[in-house]
This record gives structure tokens, C-alpha cells and sequence, in this order.
């Protein structure tokens, strides 16, 4: 097919103003001692963060000051850590007051107390993803996008059972931090007979799948746990579901003579749980230093499938500068740049309900689960 440049074609050029969004202005981060912004923080937001303060001063409003500038720093100890696997920890840049409230666009508060010397709260902290990711790519640091499903952690001792000891611990275990869901069974009697005959070695995700569901998980991680009254608790760890793999080693953990086995397997789950987090975070990096620029074709109908194909687009969180490049009747081409690889675009992509497929080195995007059709030959 013939495409037509935009640059030359009026129509095709109203029709690109009308779909992309209009810019938005920087939001000014609230000042230390301003009253707090409300931010509509959505239910699993990777960059808020919610943090208990406590202050003494010898004002009220010294010690609220110094509670909420303490709490900045703690947030964002918290969210790097999050965002950031834990190898690269030490790398992270020391920040001062000023450069934390630049990250912040508000904050709310709950739990408030206060007296004329001390300030007691609970406050959550709204990040700045492009700040925050700024930041990171000064630093040279990559840094994991939110997955879009749960993790099905299916505890087995060796075998699984809703009522062990080893089941609830990983029941309890849940890291408050963890960017990615980690979820446990239901745990009725449905669960345990799809479960219950699992084999750690070859169980695959058609005996899990169902179990899953139930949760809203998309993959899983078999957890088998060795004996808790040795002296080192081994914990195996597998994981198993559709998409890119995951290698998971052995966690393990000395054990005191003498230790309740409910102890030792909280212990257990804890640090487990850590690993599959942070393994989880190194699959989904992304290096945020490099970028790359993509062409891809579009397919579309109507005005309106353009403006959502393109809006979806936009809200990649690893792409920018989207640019419409040519229009034809029923499709058109695009160019936006990326950071990290084509499998991790793809991933993003996924997340914004857009399929982006590979067709003979031509790339194509469709909204939804479409497939995108085939690469037109040029004339």
C-alpha cells in the first residue's frame, strides 16, 4: 500500500492533532510546610507509598514539618527498593529535602495525632513516575515496570496442604512492599483437590491454572519446604505458567536447636517471598539510560479506533514521542522511541491492552488481541 506523509495531507494532519493528547503542565510539588495536596492515589499504585511518622519538636508545627520531611525520606527508601532489584541497591543516589519534595507530586494523611510537642500520622507519598524515573537513568539504573497479574504461591510440604504449618506461614508472609501481587490459594476443598496431587518436579500450569483464576493470578511459584527441625530449611522454589520464564534458587536458612517449626517457616517465607520479588523485578527491567526508536503499522477502522489505538500508545510507560508518520484509508504508521527491549515493549505494550507483533521485521500494532494482519509488500 502507498502511505501519504502527513506533512502534506491537511486531513490527515487534523485528524493527528485531534487524536493526541494535550500536554499536561508539571503539577509543583507541595511545600514542607503547605497543606498536604489529596492525590488520587488507584488501589496497587507502584509509585505511592505509604509510611507511619512520628516527630518531637518544641512547636506543633515544627514537629509536623519534621514528620512529614522524615517521612519523604523513608518513602522513598521504600519505592526504590520496590522499583529497584537488589543488586543495585548500593547504587542508588543520596537525595536531599529538596530534590525528595521535587519527586513528590502529594501526599494525604490519616491516623492523624498531635499535641503542642509531637506529630503522630500515617502518610501516603505520591511519586512522580517521569521524575522518578529520571532519576534513575542519571543514575544508570533500570527499573522494573509493574507486572500486570498475581503470583500464585502454591506452599508445599512436600505436598500441599491448606492447613499446614508451612501454608499458612506463606499465607502471612505477605511483603507490604512487593511490587508484584503475591497471592495464596482460597484454600476450600476445590483448591486442595486440584493441588493436593501436585508433584513439585512436573507439575505443570494446567493442574494450576484453574486454582489461579480463582485469584486473578496469571503464573505461579511451587514452594517446597524441607524439613523445619534440621539445622538449614531449604526452600525449592519453581515457577510455572504461560510467558517468559523465571529461574528461582534454592532459598535457604539455618535453624536453631530448638526452634518451633511455626518460626522457622515464617522465617522461610519471608525470605522466600523476597526472592521470587526481586527475581521478579529482574525479568521486568528495563534500562531506562538507552533508548530505541520503533516504525510500526496500524490498523484502523474509524476516527475513534485511531484515537485509542494512540492514546494507549501514549500510556506505555516505556514509550515516548509518539509521532503519526502517514495515513492511508484503514491504517497508518507510527514512530515513538522506547527504553529497554522488543520483549519488554511487547510486555508493556500488553498492559495498555495493545498486541505488538513482529511480521517479517516489520512491526505491527492492534488494539486488544487482535494480531495486526501481515506487512503489506511495498509498491
Amino acid at each position: 500500500m502507498r502511505f501519504f506523509p502527513v506533512i502534506t495531507a491537511f486531513a490527515v494532519a487534523a485528524l493527528a492533532v485531534g487524536a493526541a493528547p494535550k500536554p499536561k503542565s508539571p503539577t509543583p510539588p507541595a511545600p514542607a510546610k503547605a497543606a498536604p495536596a489529596k492525590p488520587a492515589a488507584g488501589k496497587g499504585d507502584p509509585y505511592s507509598v505509604t509510611v507511619p511518622v512520628d516527630a518531637s519538636a518544641a512547636s506543633a508545627s515544627v514537629a509536623e514539618n519534621n514528620a512529614i520531611n522524615g517521612g519523604r525520606a523513608r518513602a522513598w527508601t521504600e519505592l526504590s527498593h520496590r522499583l529497584v532489584p537488589q543488586k543495585d541497591w548500593g547504587k542508588l543516589p543520596p537525595l536531599d529535602t529538596d530534590a525528595l519534595e521535587r519527586l513528590i507530586r502529594g501526599y494525604s494523611v490519616a491516623n492523624e495525632k498531635r499535641s503542642t510537642t509531637r506529630y503522630v500520622a500515617r502518610i501516603t507519598y505520591v511519586f512522580n513516575p517521569a521524575a522518578v524515573k529520571h532519576v534513575f537513568r542519571l543514575a544508570n539504573l533500570g527499573v522494573a515496570e509493574q507486572g500486570g497479574t498475581a503470583i500464585l504461591l502454591v506452599a508445599m510440604a512436600p505436598s500441599y496442604n491448606a492447613h499446614s504449618a508451612w501454608a499458612q506461614a506463606v499465607a502471612q508472609a505477605k511483603i507490604a512492599s512487593a511490587q508484584f501481587p503475591l497471592v495464596t490459594p482460597i484454600g476450600d476443598a476445590v483448591d486442595q483437590s486440584s493441588l493436593g496431587p501436585l508433584r513439585f518436579g512436573d507439575a505443570g500450569w494446567g493442574q494450576v491454572q484453574s486454582v489461579a483464576a480463582r485469584v486473578h493470578a496469571g503464573e505461579a511459584v511451587l514452594m517446597q519446604a524441607g524439613n523445619p527441625a534440621a539445622s538449614k530449611l531449604t526452600i525449592r522454589m519453581r515457577r510455572i505458567g504461560p510467558g517468559q520464564p523465571v529461574v528461582l534458587s534454592d532459598v535457604e536458612i539455618p535453624v536453631a536447636a530448638g526452634t518451633p517449626p511455626e518460626k522457622a517457616y515464617a522465617a522461610a517465607a519471608q525470605q522466600a517471598e523476597a526472592a521470587i520479588e526481586d527475581a521478579w523485578k529482574n525479568r521486568g527491567t528495563v534500562d531506562v539510560s538507552k533508548k530505541s526508536r520503533m516504525v510500526a503499522e496500524v490498523r484502523i477502522a474509524s476516527l475513534g479506533e485511531w484515537t485509542s489505538v494512540f492514546s494507549r500508545l501514549s500510556s506505555v510507560p516505556s514509550v515516548s514521542d509518539v509521532d503519526l508518520i502517514a495515513m492511508n484509508t484503514g491504517e497508518a504508521r507510527v514512530g515513538f522511541s522506547y527504553t529497554g527491549t522488543p520483549d519488554q515493549l511487547r510486555a508493556a505494550a500488553e498492559q495498555s491492552k495493545l498486541t505488538l507483533t513482529d511480521r517479517g521485521g516489520s512491526w505491527w500494532i492492534a488494539a486488544g488481541g487482535e494480531s495486526g494482519g501481515e506487512a503489506a509488500s511495498p509498491e
